[in-house]
């Protein structure tokens, strides 16, 4: 039997979440942000999405029509309030993450097949820069604005919104300036250090301002699927896994701290896996807690132990053995936490006849937690 694809406001339609998990989600994570015991350990999962959503693998079209953004955004959105676990409901302007870049000039290499890459600017355009002056002109920031006053009008309240992709100071300064930072950290480190003071009042002014136009608090707030407290704002440390330890105790963790601090803290993202930054980033104390784009590369045994010790947390994903049942993925990963019911928010690695039964997998998350 066919079934009708679904329109947008179609789809919107079908973001019916149960108010009382999206609020017992909220106060379960406001507790482990804070370093507290909660009742249970956040689970943030959608389940599947409605039938006759249409696919859209053109990611230009993506990046340039507000109504496809939308639309690609609202399938994962209806995924999550069908599944009713901890997860919020929040999205953001996804421009990639040169966005904050273009401000200062950069400009967007597209891609059919993911989001746009950034071309960088001369030293005489970063000397020229200067990001405490008239940002929310400069760049995407106009259409940032615009396009989050398009979609509150299109979505549901229910509906809440993040940040556009702010990367980090040394991040930012990489995408300002290419690869040859990575020369210049050793040939010209006092350009260097003048170019971070730039992307670090970048990176603050640019989050102040769109949290001022999402209605956000500086120190709290939604990243994806996680309600954020104690601290408001990710910055990334992608390129910062490929430093030395003695360059990224100079040229990232100084300016981390500095852009963390006006927000009440926050979390910091990466890639891979390197001593270093993990060391630097729990030793700092802006640093509320930590996600990994590879956590099959981390050792949770333990990372989780110290990060609850620390009063920090980590939110995101722990990877599945291969034949593991959820039962026992639950129970290897609630060990990590030796019981102590705080520093963990988990998106869990799940089978599609799984996400098709979240009840169930609400019901063991739960269960294994008694």
């Amino acid at each position: 039997m066919s079934v009708e694809t679904l329109s947008l406001e179609a789809l919107l339609a079908t973001i019916q979440p149960d108010a009382h998990a999206i609020a017992e989600g909220r106060r379960r994570m406001i507790d482990v942000w804070h370093g507290r015991p909660t009742d249970s350990l956040p689970l943030c999962f959608g389940a599947v999405p409605p039938q006759g959503v249409m696919p859209n693998t053109d990611m230009r079209r993506h990046v340039n029509d507000p109504d496809q953004m939308l639309y690609d955004t609202a399938v994962g959105l209806a995924a999550t309030a069908r599944a009713g676990s901890d997860a919020q409901l929040a999205l953001r302007v996804n421009t990639g993450t040169g966005t904050l870049a273009t401000a200062a000039g950069c400009g967007q290499l597209p891609s059919d097949h993911g989001l746009p890459w950034t071309e960088h600017i001369t030293r005489a355009q970063i000397d020229a820069f200067d990001p405490d002056t008239n940002l929310a002109t400069l760049g995407l920031l106009p259409q940032l604005k615009a396009w989050y006053a398009r979609f509150r009008a299109q979505l549901p309240t229910c509906v809440g919104f993040f940040c556009a992709d702010t990367q980090g100071p040394f991040a930012l300064a990489h995408l300002l300036y290419g690869d040859d930072i990575f020369y210049d950290v050793y040939d010209d480190p006092g350009f260097v250090h003048a170019l971070l003071e730039k992307t670090t009042a970048l990176y603050i002014n640019a989050t102040r301002l769109m949290k001022e136009w999402i209605g956000e608090p500086l120190d709290g707030g939604l990243h994806f699927s996680f309600a954020l407290a104690n601290g408001g704002v990710r910055a990334c440390e992608d390129t910062s896994t490929l430093l030395a330890p003695n360059t990224i105790d100079t040229f990232v963790l100084p300016y981390q701290a500095r852009a963390l601090a006006p927000f009440g803290g926050g979390f910091i993202h990466y890639c891979g896996n390197h001593d270093a930054l993990y060391r630097g980033c729990v030793d700092n104390p802006w640093v509320r807690g930590l996600n990994f784009g590879n956590p099959e590369r981390h050792d949770f045994s333990v990372i989780l132990p110290e990060l609850i010790a620390r009063g920090k947390c980590y939110a995101g994903e722990i990877n599945r053995l291969d034949d593991e049942s959820l039962d026992a993925y639950f129970r290897r990963v609630v060990g990590y936490t030796q019981g102590a019911k705080r520093g963990l928010i988990l998106t869990p690695v799940l089978h599609p006849d799984e996400t098709a039964d979240p009840a169930r997998v609400l019901d063991t998350w739960r269960g294994v937690q008694e």
